[in-house]
């Protein structure tokens, strides 16, 4: 009976730990994610990343998934964006209907190379010019006019 009761507790514990808590970050942004294999574009994008960044990696360490977002915004908790990088598990979160828009997917490469969720804006906007579509599309902008602080 002793055997059955610490098998029981030590089953709990582990389930626990598997589980997200509340407040911490989900295993995934949203429920209908899924993983896709890595494009043969992406690792076209992820060489002009490394060189306008100065920085490099290894892109086969990050799993890209796709998002069933229709709006274009995917939810992290309270917080929506364009796209997720998450630390944890070095993965990149995509709209599924913008897996081929590259200054997105880009971006999100720069936060898992300089493995940083800020958007320094001397990476971001002056050496690659990721930090949003805007800055995508003008490059004569010295900051990213949503977010001129970096963040």
């Amino acid at each position: 009976m002793r055997r059955f009761w610490c098998s029981a507790v030590l089953l709990s514990l582990v389930a626990a730990c598997a589980l997200p808590r509340a407040g911490a970050a989900p295993l995934a942004p949203v429920e209908r994610a899924w993983a896709v294999p890595t494009l043969e574009l992406y690792q076209e994008w992820w060489t002009k990343t490394e060189a306008c960044s100065g920085r490099t990696g290894d892109m086969s360490q990050v799993a890209f998934y796709a998002v069933d977002s229709p709006s274009g915004a995917i939810a992290l908790g309270s917080e929506k964006g364009h796209g997720w990088w998450i630390r944890d598990g070095n993965r990149i979160y995509l709209p599924a209907n913008a897996l081929s828009e590259e200054w997105l997917v880009r971006h999100e490469m720069l936060h898992a190379l300089l493995q940083t969720g800020a958007h320094p804006t001397t990476q971001f906007v002056e050496a690659c010019h990721l930090a949003s579509s805007r800055v995508w599309r003008d490059s004569t902008l010295a900051a990213d006019p949503g977010n001129p602080s970096g963040r």
